[in-house]
C-alpha cells in the first residue's frame, strides 16, 4: 500500500497541477514544491475523508472497508461486484473511479485489469458497524494440535506404503478415502472440512518436498525424517510459516490486523467479510445469520484448522468466530505456544497420548499401532501384526529404543515389545557394499589407517571391508592415495519428488497481478468489466450447464471462430465413471440424426475424435490458450 506522499511523488508534474487546480482552483504560476505540499495537505485531511464517508450508501462504505482490509493484495472490479446489491452493479465502476479521483483509493493496471488499493494514511478510517453481537452462552470449538497430528498420520501411511497416486499426480480413490476417514475430528464439522484439511496437508507436504514418489507409491522423504528428528517440536509453527508465505505472501502484519478485528467474538457474516478479501470468489449471503462451512472464505477455514481461530456452531453451521488462545499468543510473540504433551502406556497395550506430543513420537507410534480415536487425547492400541508391519517399513532400531524411553511401558508390555523387536532386529538381511583388496600388504596397511577404518563397518580378514555407504566417497578418496581407482558406480533406486501441480491448482486462490500505478484515471471500461458482462451469457468463460439449443449455438460459434472450448464430459450411462475435462476445438457438427455428436480435436492431440452432445455436462469458452 502507498502513502499519499509517495503516491504524489510519483505523479507527473502536469497531472499534479491539474489535481491542485481541482482542489484550490487556478492560481497562476506556482512552485512545484508548493503545489505538492498543498495537494498533500488537502487530500490527507481526515475531516474531508470523514465527511465523504458519512454521506456514502452502505454498499459504498462496505466497498471501501473491504479494499482497505485487503492491504497489499487489492481487489478488482469483478471481486467487488460480488459485495454490492445486483441493482448497484452499474454504479460500482463509477463509484470506484470517483474514489480514485478523491484519492481515497488508487488503482493499478495489469493485463487490462484494474486493481484497487487503499492508502496507509487512511487505515482504520472506514470501519463499519457490526451486524450484531453473537450468542455469548454457547461454547466455541478449537482444532488445537490436530493438524500437526494428521500430518504425522499421513506420513505414517506413506511410510507403510499405503498411499498411491494416479498418473495425473492426485491420490487414488482408496488412499484419498483412507485419509478422509482418518480425519474424523474435522469430518464432524463438515465433510468438506476433511477435504479442505487433506488439500492443506498435501499442499504443504508436496511443496516442502516431504513426500517422494517411487512408481505409483508415495514415501516420506529424507527431509521429512530429518525435520521430525531434529525440529519436530516446531512442526505447527513450520506449517503456519509456510501457510503465511502462500496465502499472505509473508505479510504476517496483515494477518495480525485481521485477527485483531476478531479478538472479541463477532458474528460470522461480519468476520467472513474480513477474510473474504483474501478469497473473493463468492458472494457472502448477509441474510443468513449462520454460514455452512463451505460458504466460509478458505483462509478462515484454514485458520481454524491451524488453530488460530475458534468457531461457535449452531445446527451444524458456524454462527460466531473469535481468536483462540493460541492465536492470541501468536499475535503477541509471532511464535505458537508449545504445550507439554502427556503420554501414558497401559498394561492392556493401549497408549494414551496428547495430540500436542512430539511429532516424532506420534509418527513412530502411528506406524506401529492402530489409532482408536481422533481427539485431543489419542488412544493407540498395539497388536503384533500391525507392530511387525510397522517395523518392516524400515523403522531404525534406535528410533524404537527412543520410543520405549518416551512411553515407559509397564513390565509386561516392555517384555512383549522386546520380544517383537528381537524377532525383527535379531536377524538382518541387507545389501552391503564390499571392497576387495587383492594385495594383502595394502590390505594390512589400510587396517592400520584410522581415517580409512572410520569409513568401513567391518573388516573381513584376507578379503577386504564392508563399506559404510554414507562414507563411501571418503573411503574411495583415500584409496586413490594407495593407487587404486575402483569402478564404484551403482544403480540405486531413485525417487522423484511427489507431484505438486494438481495440489497447487486445488489449493490456489487468485491473487491479482502486480501492475503499474494508474495516475491518469481515464473513464475506460477495463477487460474485467467486459468479461463479466460476457460471462453472464452462454459464451462466458465460466462453466455452465446449457440446454441443447444453446449448446449447439456455442459449438457453432467455436467452429466458425476456431475458439477453444473446455467441457466437463461424462457418459451418463456409466454412473461409476468420473467426470473428465476436455479442452478442444470443433471441426464438424453432426446433427442430422441421433445420437447427435460433434467432431473435436483435443488440445495437443493430432487426430480428431467424435463426442456425443449428451456426454457434455458443462461447457465454457476459453479466453486464452498458452
Amino acid at each position: 500500500m502507498f502513502d499519499l506522499k509517495s503516491f504524489f511523488d510519483g505523479m507527473s508534474k502536469p497531472l499534479l497541477r491539474d489535481v491542485h487546480a481541482r482542489a484550490y482552483g487556478k492560481k497562476g504560476l506556482l512552485n512545484n514544491a508548493l503545489i505538492q505540499s498543498e495537494v498533500l495537505t488537502y487530500f490527507s485531511d481526515r475531516d474531508r475523508v470523514a465527511k465523504l464517508f458519512a454521506h456514502m450508501e452502505p454498499w459504498q462504505k462496505r466497498c471501501l472497508n473491504l479494499v482497505y482490509h485487503s492491504a497489499s493484495r487489492g481487489l478488482t472490479y469483478n471481486e467487488l461486484r460480488l459485495t454490492v446489491p445486483v441493482a448497484k452493479n452499474k454504479e460500482l465502476r463509477t463509484f470506484l473511479l470517483q474514489m480514485c479521483r478523491e484519492f481515497l483509493l488508487w488503482r493499478s493496471q495489469a493485463s487490462g485489469v484494474a486493481v484497487y488499493h487503499g492508502f496507509t494514511d487512511f487505515a482504520h478510517s472506514f470501519e463499519i458497524e457490526l451486524q450484531g453481537a453473537p450468542e455469548s452462552s454457547k461454547p466455541y470449538q478449537e482444532y488445537g494440535s490436530l493438524l500437526a497430528w494428521h500430518i504425522c498420520l499421513v506420513l505414517s501411511l506413506a511410510k507403510r506404503g499405503e498411499l498411491r497416486v494416479n498418473t495425473n499426480g492426485t491420490l487414488n480413490r482408496r488412499s484419498y478415502q483412507m485419509c478422509i476417514d482418518a480425519f474424523t475430528a474435522s469430518g464432524k464439522v463438515s465433510a468438506k472440512a476433511s477435504e479442505n484439511e487433506l488439500t492443506l496437508i498435501f499442499s504443504f507436504l508436496t511443496q516442502r518436498e516431504w513426500l517422494e514418489q517411487e512408481n505409483s507409491f508415495l514415501y516420506p522423504s529424507e527431509a521429512a525424517y530429518e525435520f521430525l528428528r531434529t525440529s519436530g517440536f516446531r512442526l505447527h509453527q513450520y506449517v503456519l510459516t509456510w501457510w503465511l508465505e502462500v496465502r499472505f505472501r509473508n505479510d504476517a502484519l496483515h494477518l495480525k490486523r485481521l485477527l485483531r478485528c476478531v479478538a472479541e467474538p463477532r458474528c460470522v457474516c461480519d468476520a467472513a467479510y474480513l477474510f473474504w478479501v483474501m478469497d473473493p470468489s463468492c458472494r457472502i449471503l448477509e441474510s443468513n445469520r449462520h454460514l455452512a462451512w463451505e460458504y466460509l472464505p478458505r483462509p478462515m477455514r484454514e485458520l481454524w484448522l491451524i488453530g488460530l481461530l475458534k468457531f461457535q456452531f449452531e445446527s451444524g453451521k458456524v454462527s460466531a468466530i473469535a481468536v483462540s488462545e493460541v492465536g492470541r499468543e501468536w499475535m503477541a510473540s509471532s511464535v505458537l505456544p508449545q504445550n507439554e504433551g502427556q503420554v501414558s502406556m497401559l498394561p492392556n497395550f493401549d497408549l494414551v497420548v496428547s495430540a500436542s506430543m512430539s511429532p516424532q513420537l506420534l509418527f513412530t507410534v502411528a506406524c506401529l499401532a492402530k489409532v482408536k480415536n481422533d481427539e485431543a487425547f489419542l488412544c493407540f492400541n498395539f497388536e503384533k501384526e500391525t507392530y511387525i508391519a510397522g517395523l518392516k517399513s524400515d523403522i531404525p532400531e534406535s528410533d524404537m529404543e527412543q520410543l520405549i524411553a518416551w512411553i515407559k511401558p509397564p513390565e509386561n508390555v516392555l517384555s512383549t515389545f522386546r520380544e517383537w523387536n528381537a524377532s525383527f532386529y535379531g536377524a538382518k538381511v541387507r545389501t552391503v557394499r564390499l571392497l576387495k583388496i587383492d594385495d594383502l600388504k595394502i590390505l594390512g596397511e589400510l587396517t592400520r589407517f584410522p581415517q580409512f577404518m572410520e569409513c568401513v563397518e567391518e573388516y573381513i580378514p584376507g578379503y577386504g571391508f564392508v563399506l559404510d555407504q554414507k562414507k563411501e566417497p571418503a573411503a574411495l578418496n583415500i584409496l586413490e592415495s594407495f593407487g587404486y581407482c575402483p569402478f564404484a558406480d551403482r544403480s540405486a533406486k531413485k525417487r522423484d519428488h511427489a507431484p505438486t501441480d494438481e495440489w497447487r491448482k486445488e489449493f490456489a486462490i487468485a491473487w491479482p497481478a502486480e501492475g503499474n500505478v494508474d495516475y491518469e484515471l481515464k473513464d475506460d471500461v477495463d477487460e474485467a468489466t467486459v468479461q463479466s458482462a460476457l460471462d453472464s451469457t452462454k459464451y462466458g468463460s465460466v462453466y455452465q450447464k446449457l440446454d441443447s439449443f444453446d449448446l449447439v449455438k456455442v459449438l457453432r460459434y467455436a467452429k466458425l471462430t476456431g475458439t477453444y472450448l473446455a467441457a466437463k464430459v461424462k457418459d451418463p450411462a456409466k454412473r461409476a465413471d468420473k467426470v473428465r475435462e476436455l479442452v478442444f476445438t470443433v471441426h464438424a457438427l453432426h446433427l442430422a440424426k441421433a445420437p447427435l455428436n460433434v467432431e473435436i480435436q483435443e488440445k495437443g492431440a493430432e487426430a480428431g475424435m467424435p463426442l456425443q452432445l449428451s456426454f457434455i455436462q458443462e461447457i465454457k469458452v476459453m479466453q486464452k490458450i498458452a
